[in-house]
């Protein structure tokens, strides 16, 4: 059993959301509030996640690190090049591990009570290494399948993550299909296959529906992470909040980013519904063009039911969804 899990008297985790909504403010709120949160590192560089792990100093926090990708077929990167092309730009380098290994060094060295893994798992050895430094470590999945291999691995805790989540989905073989059973049902096959304690991820927007995940056979947690992209403490862009407020469709697609993601639909994601597997080239395609705020590639991550979502501090939304909380 998790010990974290076991200590916190709020079930509802701010979900770490890369690219800059899950801030050091934000953890360091949750924890405040007896709840629990991650810092989303993901693509960032390794200066600026031990930057941002050492600002979560004197806070229990967690670290989620995307796994290394493969390297992209001919096939695939042939794909990548034609869309360069389209956009007028010049295919370059980037990074296919994003710093794993240095930024799981750097979590365990400062602190971290959670090191999270997305886009796949840690090997043993580094689940050891995580367990020495006292601290536990979870792994986002999509399928039962992959919820028996992280088992095997001896991670901790998993969070099962289905198909209404907002930003990236988790799934393991980036050319894969995602899983679309809907929540319940994916928690249910995951639970089948592991007595891990499980985390459950995508959708829940009212405290109806966190208290109903939570009676999930397996359920210790739920993970939101779209219910705090307006709070107070995220580090959500002035623009993108804008959006939110707009609110509008959303759409699981890899024309966000190469990989399957969910968030607001634009002209890009409706001319390119089909996008072949391209990342991580594709944000570093359309960088030019979002850094200018064109409306038609937007990148505004966001799971179901955008005009559900409210502002305010954190603990205020936590009180919201959780209203038993503090009890």
């Amino acid at each position: 059993m998790s010990q974290l899990l076991e200590t916190i008297t709020c079930p509802v985790l701010p979900a770490p959301m890369a690219g800059g909504p899950t801030t050091p403010e934000l953890v360091a709120a949750a924890d405040a509030a007896g709840s629990f949160s991650a810092l989303g590192l993901g693509t960032c560089s390794v200066d600026v996640a031990r930057e941002t792990i050492a600002a979560c100093a004197g806070t229990r926090f967690g670290v989620n690190i995307f796994h290394p990708q493969r390297a992209l077929t001919e096939t695939e990167l042939a794909a990548a090049q034609s869309l360069a092309a389209e956009e007028g730009v010049v295919l370059g380098d980037v990074s296919l591990n994003f710093g794993w290994q240095d930024k799981l060094e750097a979590a365990v060295e400062g602190g971290a009570a959670v090191l999270w893994s997305m886009f796949g798992v840690f090997s043993e050895e580094e689940v050891a290494r995580i367990h020495a430094a006292g601290a536990e470590a979870w792994t986002t999945v999509t399928t039962p399948e992959e919820a028996q291999a992280a088992t095997a691995r001896g991670v901790d805790v998993l969070c099962a993550q289905g198909p209404e989540a907002g930003g990236h989905r988790g799934v393991w073989d980036p050319s894969a299909e995602p899983d679309q059973r809907p929540l319940e049902e994916l928690v249910a096959a995951v639970h089948q296959v592991t007595d891990l304690p499980l985390i459950a991820a995508g959708g829940l927007r009212t405290a109806e529906d966190i208290a109903t995940a939570l009676a999930w056979p397996g359920v210790k947690a739920v993970s939101c992470g779209s219910a705090f992209l307006l709070s107070e403490e995220s580090g959500t862009s002035e623009h993108n909040r804008g959006l939110l407020r707009r609110g509008g469709k959303t759409v699981s697609t890899r024309a966000f980013s190469g990989r399957y993601a969910r968030g607001l639909e634009t002209a890009y994601t409706r001319a390119h519904p089909k996008l072949p597997l391209v990342y991580p080239y594709l944000n570093a395609l359309l960088k030019p063009r979002r850094a200018q705020l064109d409306a038609d590639v937007d990148y505004c991550l966001v799971g179901v039911d955008v005009m559900k979502l409210r502002g305010g501090s954190v603990a205020e939304i936590l009180a919201q969804l959780h209203p038993n909380g503090h009890e």
